[in-house]
């Protein structure tokens, strides 16, 4: 596949993959894009669970079996022992509906939907993070791919100098010096090779981790995103600093920690509950006989420790949150900075793309002049060799410049956000990002 899709990297087919198609494949596919997934849709039965809380708790017992029983009732009945055995046939239901528990019930069920939020925005997080790493390792592959059929083209180049000037040197026309110099050449352009042919098995590598499959035989250039990057930095951090979905994820868990220390502090409140309840017990006379029961009560309970132990998890939970605060200033100055490198690798991978096109430039100009100084046989052949590979040089670095150029600018939207939403990524789809809980009881 090597040789196939170096030689293949200049050609467009009709099937020829594109970057837009190979995020949303690996979007689609990739195990880290599911497993988020899933940890949202644990968050959102987490918040069911909180949220069940509201509903009545139906509670139902029964019982059968044989019993002895020595009580009032059998002492009074019986002249002889004073107790008795029966046969034993008992059932009850009970349900019990929360009143007021000092708002726990409600802080909780906040506190659970926040981070059913904030997984939702680790979902978009880890998609964004992703699609980076997508773009990256489809730029890399296309770069290794083009440079592979540059110094292939050049191998074929090089080879042929080097003949000419074994055929001169056996006519007598030069000397073996100019062949071991032109030898030297090609021996340098193998290293080349062997360096680059490295890099693109390792590109391959990540992108089948990353897209889910090899690289197909043909690769499509990107399209220039200039207009979806900001032009002022400034405005590419405000941007990014209020839509990033890692910034909203820290924010979100903040949000749930706060909701913990109300829900903490509603622990000491005490909690009522209406209650509904029946008995029916069937057994002999002699040890109490048929015995129904049926209530409707309020019931309060009020559990308080005497060790501290709510008051702590109180200072504990306001600890907490004082932490996710923190968190999320400490996400939002690492966001800014990513947003200023990336401009900075960017700003500098277009200077050095602008003067290594000069520099093309210039050795295009200057092989030209040789080859018409070569065909006046003002210079020899291995000078020619020589302004031939020093050109092929610079469309090499040429070539890395550029794509270099196009990554930091992926880069760029990637550290403001933006990515999926410039390459048009379809959203993820998920139970709990569409919104199936307990709104829809």
């Amino acid at each position: 596949m090597l040789s196939g899709i170096g030689a293949a990297a200049f050609v467009t087919p009709a099937y020829a993959q594109t970057l837009d198609s190979a995020v949303a494949q690996a979007l689609a596919t990739h195990p880290g894009i599911e497993a988020a997934k899933a940890a949202l849709e644990v968050s959102g039965e987490q918040k069911n669970e909180a949220f069940s809380r509201y509903f009545p708790q139906v509670s139902l017992n029964s019982a059968f079996g044989r019993m002895y029983g020595d009580n009032s009732t059998s002492r009074g009945l019986s002249v002889t022992r004073g107790s008795g055995y029966s046969y034993l046939g008992e059932g009850s239901v009970t349900v019990s509906q929360l009143l007021f528990d000092g708002m726990e019930t409600p802080s909780r069920v906040d506190a659970a939907e926040a981070r059913r939020k904030s997984a939702g925005a680790d979902v978009l997080d880890v998609r964004e993070i992703l699609a980076l790493r997508a773009v990256q390792s489809y730029l890399d592959v296309l770069r290794t791919a083009r440079a592979l059929a540059l110094i292939d083209a050049q191998a074929v180049a090089v080879g042929d100098y080097a003949d000419r000037i074994a055929g001169m040197v056996d006519d007598g026309a030069s000397d073996e010096t100019e062949l071991q110099q032109a030898r030297d050449v090609k021996v340098i352009l193998q290293g080349i090779r062997a360096e680059y042919k490295g890099q693109f098995l390792a590109a391959s590598a990540r992108y089948a981790e990353v897209i889910g499959a090899a690289p197909p035989e043909a690769l499509n250039d990107p399209p220039a995103r200039d207009a979806a990057v900001p032009a002022d930095m400034a405005q590419a951090i405000a941007l990014a600093l209020a839509e990033h979905p890692a910034i909203a994820a820290s924010r979100l868990q903040g949000e749930a920690a706060s909701h913990d220390v109300d829900a903490e502090k509603g622990t000491l409140y005490p909690d009522f509950n209406g209650e509904l309840s029946y008995l029916k017990s069937d057994k002999e006379d002699v040890i109490g006989g048929e015995v129904e029961d049926a209530r409707a009560l309020v019931r309060m309970s009020w559990n308080f420790s005497t060790g501290g132990e709510q008051f702590a998890r109180i200072r504990r939970s306001k600890f907490a949150h004082k932490e996710s605060l923190a968190r999320t200033e400490e996400m939002k100055r690492q966001i800014e900075q990513g947003v200023k490198l990336a401009y900075s690798e960017y700003n500098t991978a277009q200077d050095q793309l602008t003067l290594l096109e000069e520099r093309r430039q210039l050795n295009e100009k200057l092989f030209s002049a040789y080859e018409a100084q070569f065909e006046g046989a003002r210079v020899n052949l291995l000078k020619l060799m020589q302004a031939d590979n020093q050109l092929f040089n610079t469309k090499l670095e040429s070539l890395n410049g550029r794509y270099r150029s196009m990554g930091a600018q992926y880069a760029i939207l990637a550290s403001m956000g933006q990515l999926q939403k410039t390459l048009g990524a379809p959203a993820p789809v998920t139970q709990a990002a569409a919104g199936q809980g307990h709104e829809q009881r």
